[in-house]
């Protein structure tokens, strides 16, 4: 007589056939998910526009065809850089391409969280400006600090940092609070010819804010205080200057004579990124010639690369005088250890003023 199976005996059965069958099928999808997993590339990014403008000009265009799957994870930069500073001991963080601005890069460098560039997995990088080498770090866009000021009111353009002490412009000058580390560089850059001079800029921060001087939440805020007339001078970079006039709004950009601060806004690789390979990618194509115009278009910074001419209307907004201003790179070695004075005594003396 053939024994039959116990109910056990049969699920115990059906258990190893279903388990033979994963295990047989598993080379064929283990193979197509790891692939999957290694065209994947996620960058932590500011949201909005910015996020935009890289899926329209680097991703669309350029990645995708090349069969990478880009995926954002969009923040504001603190919380991006608290991740990577709180996955520093995870073998693998969840980032491989951050956004940063330049003195957060250089806090991350410091720390020894980020993967030191190789320039040949970068072709591009060879095209950056030697003004905007950076270790670690790639300069993604720029943008030189100006005078903003409205030529429907100002008779003559501002020449110089000691236009916003005029008592002529008296509670009319207005600058975004978030703005305050810059502007206090253009203080000491004035007041020393080094814009690290913090003790120098001090003063001179001072007479500006006995002038009336308005701070902004946001640096969006400060378009429509043009447009309403509430200000009429202030520090800005020259991009925002572009990005107003095509909204409409009477502003315009004098170079201070005594010279302009850079901001500079790149990424970085977390050392422990899951993905370099695509990061890499992703690296190069930021400074594609297409991407770099197609930025500066949209939001008036400059290109970093030596082979992205502008022309047109941008061309002339963005423009540098003749002769060419002198442009200041800040030391971010020294600015990162002085920031955290510098925000308590602007926060006490000048935010509260």
């Amino acid at each position: 007589m053939t024994d039959q199976p116990t109910p056990l005996a049969h699920s115990l059965s059906r258990r190893r056939l279903l388990g033979a069958t994963a295990a047989l099928a598993a080379p064929a999808l283990l193979p197509s998910a790891a692939r999957a997993a290694s065209r994947r590339v996620v960058v932590g990014t500011w949201g909005g526009d910015y996020q935009h403008l890289q899926q329209i000009n680097i991703v669309d265009p350029i990645l995708t065809p090349k069969g990478w799957n880009v995926v954002f994870a969009p923040a504001n930069e603190p919380p991006r850089m608290a991740q990577i500073v709180a996955q520093r001991m995870l073998p693998r963080g969840t980032l491989d391409v951050a956004a940063i601005e330049a003195p957060g890069a250089y806090r991350l460098g410091n720390l020894g969280l980020l993967e030191p560039l190789d320039a040949k997995k970068i072709p591009n990088l060879a095209h950056v400006d030697p003004l905007l080498e950076f270790p670690f770090f790639v300069p993604h866009i720029y943008s030189a600090q100006i005078l903003i000021y409205d030529p429907t009111k100002l008779t003559s353009p501002p020449t110089s940092f000691s236009d916003l002490m005029n008592p002529a412009y008296k509670g009319k000058i207005g600058m975004p609070t978030g703005n305050d580390f810059y502007i206090m560089m253009a203080a000491a850059l004035y007041a020393a010819g080094n814009v690290d001079a913090f003790d120098k800029a001090k003063p001179l921060m001072e007479k500006v804010n006995a002038n009336g001087f308005r701070l902004y939440p946001e640096t969006d805020s400060i378009g429509p205080a043009f447009k309403s007339g509430e200000i009429e001078l202030g520090l800005m970079w020259l991009a925002r200057v572009a990005m107003w006039q095509n909204a409409g709004i009477d502003v315009a950009a004098a170079f201070p004579k005594e010279g302009s601060v850079l901001y500079v806004s790149g990424f970085v690789v977390p050392k422990n990124a899951p993905n370099k390979e695509g990061a890499y990618e992703y690296l190069n194509e930021v400074l594609a010639p297409s991407a770099q115009r197609g930025f500066a278009a949209t939001m008036g910074y400059l290109p970093t690369v030596n082979n992205a001419p502008l022309t047109g209307k941008i061309a002339k907004q963005l423009a540098f005088p003749t002769p060419k201003p002198k442009l200041f790179v800040p030391d971010y070695a020294y600015d990162v250890k002085a920031l955290p004075e510098i925000n308590t005594w602007w926060n006490s003396t000048i935010a509260r003023g």
